[in-house]
This record gives structure tokens, sequence and C-alpha cells, in this order.
């Protein structure tokens, strides 16, 4: 038997969104009081991405308190830590809470950029960590913009805004640092 490519499009198609919209998310339905609103493609990558930040970040943490005496950079280095670990602790929930997997570590680009600041010595070591802490921060502001503007779930994007300020605190300090190790 032989089904023509509009019957195999449909079926296609009607399999996608069978796949990729929850039961619960039916036009008019609403979500049970205990029940969390579905995670979208956006949400989900902003879990994905904050959980493997949040794990580079407590990398990084420990890497500074090894490489460098700088006083300045260990203050930020346990700030980080801390704060990292506690917005970990939440994107866990929230992961857990839309039954999505996170990855065990970071990706493998933030694991070389790390290495190849922990490879440097003295100030350069001290510039390296700094940059790659800028770097990381921004990019960190722009995932919660993402999830701000196109995210589905409620529980989601109050967590990115609530992760927010204390993001641009941490870029307000490494900024500050850094104009100071140059």
């Amino acid at each position: 038997m032989r089904i023509g490519s509009r019957a195999v499009g449909a079926v296609t198609t009607a399999l996608a969104l069978a796949i990729t919209t929850p039961a619960h998310a039916a036009p008019g339905d609403e979500p049970a009081p205990d029940e969390p609103a579905a995670a979208c493609l956006e949400d989900v990558k902003y879990l994905y991405r904050a959980h493997r930040g949040n794990l580079a970040e407590q990398a990084a943490a420990e890497a500074a308190f090894a490489g460098t005496d700088n006083e300045r950079i260990h203050e930020i280095a346990r700030m980080l830590d801390e704060d990292h670990t506690a917005f970990d602790r939440k994107v866990t929930a929230l992961a857990e809470a839309h039954d999505v997997t996170l990855p065990p570590r970071p990706n493998q680009r933030q694991r070389d950029d790390l290495a190849a600041v922990v490879a440097l010595r003295g100030r350069q070591f001290d510039r390296g960590w700094l940059e790659l802490q800028t770097a990381a921060h921004e990019q960190t502001l722009d995932h919660i913009g993402r999830v701000r503007e196109g995210g589905c779930a409620p529980d989601v994007h109050a967590a990115a805004e609530q992760a927010e300020p204390v993001v641009s605190a941490h870029l307000e300090a490494v900024e500050e640092a850094s104009r100071s190790v140059r």
C-alpha cells in the first residue's frame, strides 16, 4: 500500500503537535492550581543554560581560590559560588517540576574556556578570569531576556526575573575589579 505525500505530511504534522503540545494545554484549558504551567522550548533552553552556567560559575569560583591571591577576586568568587549554588537549587527544582532532565556538567566550551584561564598565572590569570566572568554574565543576562520574552511557564519566568538583578550585580562587581587589575 502506498501513502501519498499529503497523507504523510498530515500525519507528520499531527504527530509533531501531539508530541509538543501537553495534554493539559488544550485551548481554553487552564492547568490545575497544583499543576505547573507547561514549559515551552524557550523555558527548557533557559533551564539548561542556567544549570550549565551555574555549574560553570561554581567551577570558576573554585579555580579562583586556587589560581590567585587577589582578595577582591576571592570575594567575587565567594559571592558567585553562594549565589549560583542557590540559583541552581531553584533551577533544579523547576526542571523537576517541568519534567526536564538537566545536563550533568557545563558544556565543552565552558570547560575549555575555564581550562584556558586555569593555565594562566599571576595577573594574566586575574585578567583572564575576570574576562571569562564578564562574558559569562553578559551571556546569562541575554538568556534571561530571551526567557522573559519568549517563555511560557510563569514560574520559570519569575525565576529569571529574580535572577536578573543578582546577575547584574555580579557583572558590575566583575567589571569594577577588572578596572583595578589592568
